[in-house]
C-alpha cells in the first residue's frame, strides 16, 4: 500500500485510464505480518490495456523504474518510482527519440503538487491530482488486497461521482 499505490496512479495518469478488474498477489497472508512488504498486481484497464506492477519495500536494489509499451513506442522511467522526485525518462518510437533526466530534490519533494493545490484554490478550480484521483487508487487497493486474500481476480468498484 506504501509504494504500489504511486505506479497505480502514474499508469492511470500515462495511460488516461481507469482499472476495471485487479489480480493480485502479496506476502500479506503469512499470519506473522499484520501487512504486505511485496505485491505483484494485474490490471485490466477499461478500453483493453493490460498492465503488471511489481512493487514493495524489501525489493533489493530496487531501481525505482518503469516501462509503457504502446503499438508505436515505449516510455521509460529510470530511478523515478520513489520520494525523490528525480530520475531519467525516456520515450521511444519511429517519430521521436527525447530523453529528461531530473536531478534529485528530496527537500523540494512534492512543492509542486503543494504549490498547484494552493494555485487551484486561489482559483477556483480542481488541482491536478484530484480527490477523485486519491478515492481511485484507494479503490484500486481494496480490490487488490480482496485479490490476495481470496486469491482470484476481482472487479474494481468505483464510486459514481
Amino acid at each position: 500500500m506504501g509504494t504500489g499505490v504511486h505506479a497505480v496512479d502514474l499508469l492511470r495518469f500515462l495511460l488516461g485510464q481507469e482499472v476495471t478488474e485487479v489480480a493480485a498477489i502479496t506476502d500479506g497472508q503469512r499470519q506473522n505480518q499484520p501487512l504486505e512488504t511485496i505485491a505483484t498486481l494485474n490490471l485490466r484497464f477499461d478500453r483493453g490495456t493490460i498492465a503488471t506492477v511489481c512493487c514493495g519495500r524489501v525489493l533489493p536494489d530496487s531501481k525505482n523504474d518503469f516501462v509503457l509499451y504502446g503499438i508505436d513506442g515505449r516510455i521509460t522511467g529510470s530511478a523515478t518510482l520513489w520520494e525523490a522526485q528525480q530520475g531519467r525518462v525516456e520515450m521511444v518510437s519511429d517519430a521521436v527519440n527525447l530523453s529528461q533526466t531530473f536531478p534529485s530534490d528530496l527537500l523540494g519533494n512534492f512543492m509542486a503538487q503543494i504549490e498547484d493545490f494552493g494555485r487551484a484554490v486561489q482559483q477556483d478550480r480542481e488541482p491536478l491530482a484530484t480527490g477523485v484521483d486519491g478515492l481511485r487508487v484507494v479503490e484500486i487497493t481494496r480490490a487488490a488486497l480482496q485479490s490476495a486474500r481470496e486469491g482470484r481476480a476481482v472487479t474494481v468498484k468505483a464510486t459514481p461521482l
